[in-house]
């Protein structure tokens, strides 16, 4: 189904390397979410409330709160498409993040408050009274669920986007935490224990996990957390394997939502270089720096030592500065 609507509202549908597709397909996942539990909620707490169920009440409200967090996921996407302004130089990428973070703390709080609501349910004197038609509304819940779980871990593969990876660990906890509901249901059936109770509280830990696992990874990524080192030890190479520049330092890269990275680096070059030719060797790195990591790299150059002349080093500065005319006639 999702195929079908990513084909039919999105071009390029399976170029997910592209920002603007990307975008798209978390914003048409948080739509099929919101549908499915939506129906799920409507379902759930009609059963619910008709058999004294609370965990089956908890498990509607839990579905109500993953519908919010599917809107807000909605929301974050087409708010980090929105394009660089001025008072927003590098975009609005890191609003999927921040939205994350919301995201996370309202599953803590669904959590907290569903906790509170089994505990009290332990306390009364009410009798669960489960019915044929409640163990299939669950069963279909379950289906549902394992959907979106695998609709989301297949998008969080090949997006990395922090709000598919909250919604696909909220679907599984999801289908574990009913699977266990049918289970105490049949167990309360059998024995005078309140299961169900049981199961409520066990639901409650089961919504808070993600939640606080979420918060936590969007609050590392807001916090400036270091991008993949992979990145750095390639740019570095990148820089070194220039013949004029003997090292490097100060290399800071920062993320500003998925794909778009912004850097600066000092790098020590020969003084008795040309400023066209020492200007072409760091253009040429940083266009190579861009097409394999999609870095823009500002490169600040620290005079720190002095080429000795030979035939061979004043034939490749030659051809280095001929190219840089040529670039400017060119350009």
């Amino acid at each position: 189904m999702f195929n079908f609507l990513a084909k039919k509202f999105i071009k390029d549908y399976k170029n997910y390397d592209t920002p603007e597709v990307r975008l798209e397909l978390i914003s048409l996942s948080s739509i099929v979410g919101i549908v499915i539990n939506l129906i799920l909620v409507i379902f759930k707490l009609i059963v619910g409330f008709s058999t004294n169920s609370s965990a089956i009440v908890n498990d509607g409200f839990n579905n109500l709160s993953d519908t919010i967090v599917s809107i807000m996921a909605l929301v974050g996407s087409k708010v980090s498409q929105k394009p660089a302004d001025k008072e927003h130089p590098f975009g609005h990428g890191r609003s999927e993040s921040l939205i994350s973070l919301l995201v996370g703390i309202l599953i803590m709080y669904v959590g907290a408050k569903l906790f509170i609501n089994a505990l009290n349910h332990y306390a009364g004197d009410n009798q669960t009274n489960f019915t044929a038609i409640a163990i299939i509304v669950l069963v279909l819940s379950i289906v549902a669920k394992f959907y979106i779980y695998f609709l989301n871990r297949k998008l969080y593969r090949n997006l990395e986007s922090d709000l598919n990876f909250g919604v696909m660990a909220d679907a599984r906890n999801d289908i574990l935490a009913t699977t266990g509901i049918i289970l105490g249901a049949l167990l309360e059936k059998y024995f005078n224990l309140k299961v169900d109770a049981l199961m409520g509280v066990i639901l409650a830990c089961f919504v808070f996990k993600p939640g606080l696992d979420l918060f936590k990874q969007s609050s590392a990524y807001l916090l400036g957390q270091r991008v993949d080192p992979e990145i750095e030890k390639k740019v570095g190479k990148i820089i070194l394997a220039n013949d004029f520049i003997i090292g490097y330092h100060s290399l800071q890269i920062h993320e500003y939502g998925k794909g778009h990275l912004e850097g600066s680096v000092d790098v020590e070059i020969a003084e008795n270089l040309s400023l066209l030719v020492a200007h072409k060797i760091v253009t040429d790195i940083q266009r190579k720096i861009k097409d394999e990591t999609e870095l823009n790299l500002s490169i600040h150059m620290d005079p720190t030592y002095s080429l000795i002349m030979s035939d061979r080093v004043e034939a490749e500065i030659e051809k280095i500065e001929m190219q840089a005319k040529n670039d400017y006639e060119d350009f």
